[in-house]
């Protein structure tokens, strides 16, 4: 994974995106991100001068902190992707019946059709009388995420 610099700016907010802005900061314009949460707990306006700190990357500037004259500072986390912690692809063919047993082996009952992505296998599954769940089951038989199963999503592609 890329290390990418931190880099600290003061200037003026010139256009707003949604979550993303322009800055100008001495003569130079910036793309700043702030997320959709970072945007909610400061909100942006063209005009305003700011200051911030956050990590550089290609394309923008992925802000981790941003403050303004008579504001609080504002921290702003920004998640990582999360990705499956096996291989990115499996080395032989992709086997749904071991990603239901692997489901099987951690005590849950899985109630559908085993649906292939490209870098894992999703199962609607139970423990129980619980309610319906949704694991994330990678190429090395890892449960690596577990969520509320959306009742549309299962529905519609059942």
């Amino acid at each position: 994974m890329p290390h990418h610099e931190t880099t600290a700016l003061s200037g003026t907010i010139q256009h707003v995106f949604a979550h993303r802005f322009t800055l100008e900061a001495d003569g130079t314009t910036h793309l700043a991100d702030l997320g959709p949460k970072g945007a909610d707990a400061f909100p942006l306006a063209s005009g305003l001068r700011v200051s911030l700190e956050g990590e550089r990357r290609p394309s923008e500037i992925k802000v981790t902190r941003i403050a303004a004259e008579g504001r609080a500072p504002v921290l702003i986390e920004h998640k990582k992707p999360h990705h499956p912690p096996g291989p990115a692809r499996p080395d032989g063919p992709a086997d749904p019946t071991r990603a239901l047993a692997a489901a099987a082996a951690k005590g849950w009952t899985v109630t559908d059709v085993p649906r292939r992505k490209p870098k894992h296998f999703e199962l609607l599954a139970h423990q129980g009388d619980d309610v319906a769940t949704e694991l994330h089951v990678d190429f090395a038989w890892t449960i690596y995420k577990q969520k509320p199963a959306d009742a549309t999503k299962w529905a519609a592609q059942a």
